[in-house]
């Protein structure tokens, strides 16, 4: 995996989860009744807030505390899909920004991110989100497990595509599907120019995207462009890397994948 997918996705967006034993990635519920904890509308936004921050700046803290609340609100009846979502970004997120020799902390992130995916999907199975942060988990997976390549691409492709059905529209479908076709390597399928054009269709929709509820998952504008970016870079075409990470940087200043990894990588590759 790329630097950058362990920061921000490379966007695998760039968030983190190494918390203490009552919100460990392997302890999918929470232990507070509901009664214990704030109504589930406030954990999320507490969560979701935090989730943004964390990718922003790479703060594993604010990752760690936003898994925290999340687990916590999915002891709640309602909202249950979206906090099983956010406990899973938020695991998909420390994954990738942990070190690549950090095997065994960031598989374990992975694959608590995959079980609470499959939960979300288990109480709104038309939630594309959770279809399309599936593909991407698993395309973690495949990334840390190659040997689990055949069985893992089948489950892969079968949640992408379940993710367009349900939403073609969605910029974050579109990015996770980019990714895929950019980290595969050309013998199987993959195809950085194709990604391009997945990210670039990725930033249109994010840009015409209606968010009517504010808890609902809303990331991938900025994400989108230092996706372009990086493939632009990958082909030398430094002038449109530069002006994506620029496009980037003006949706989110403190988007720190882009100031700090990108943009320096496009400098010295440059010259």
């Amino acid at each position: 995996m790329d630097r950058m997918s362990r920061f921000a996705t490379v966007l695998a967006v760039a968030l983190a989860l190494l918390a203490c034993s009552s919100s460990s990635p392997v302890a999918p519920a929470a232990s507070a009744s509901p009664s214990d904890t704030p109504p589930a509308d406030s954990l999320l936004q507490r969560a979701k807030a935090l989730i943004e921050e964390g990718t922003d700046h790479g703060a594993l803290d604010s990752l760690k505390h936003a898994r925290t609340l999340a687990v916590q609100a999915t002891g709640h009846a309602d909202r249950q899909a979206l906090a099983h979502y956010y406990t899973a970004l938020a695991g998909y997120r420390i994954a990738n920004q942990l070190p690549e020799d950090a095997e065994e902390r960031r598989e374990t992130h992975v694959e608590d991110a995959i079980s609470h995916l499959k939960r979300a999907i288990d109480v709104d199975s038309t939630m594309a989100d959770a279809w399309a942060l599936l593909a991407g988990s698993y395309g973690q997976m495949m990334g840390m497990n190659p040997m689990q390549g055949m069985t893992l691409s089948s489950d892969a492709d079968e949640a992408r595509a379940r993710a367009k059905e349900l939403a073609p529209n969605n910029p974050r479908v579109w990015i996770i599907d980019g990714t895929s076709d950019f980290f595969t390597p050309s013998m199987f399928g993959g195809d950085k120019e194709r990604a391009l054009k997945k990210f670039e269709k990725a930033a249109r929709l994010a840009e015409q995207e209606p968010i009517e509820d504010p808890l609902a998952p809303s990331w991938g504008h900025a994400e989108a462009y230092a996706w372009i970016g990086l493939a632009h870079m990958e082909a030398e075409r430094y002038d449109d890397a530069r002006s994506a990470f620029q496009t980037a940087l003006d949706l989110d200043s403190d988007f720190g994948w882009v100031q700090e990894v990108l943009l320096p990588r496009l400098n010295e590759q440059a010259g």
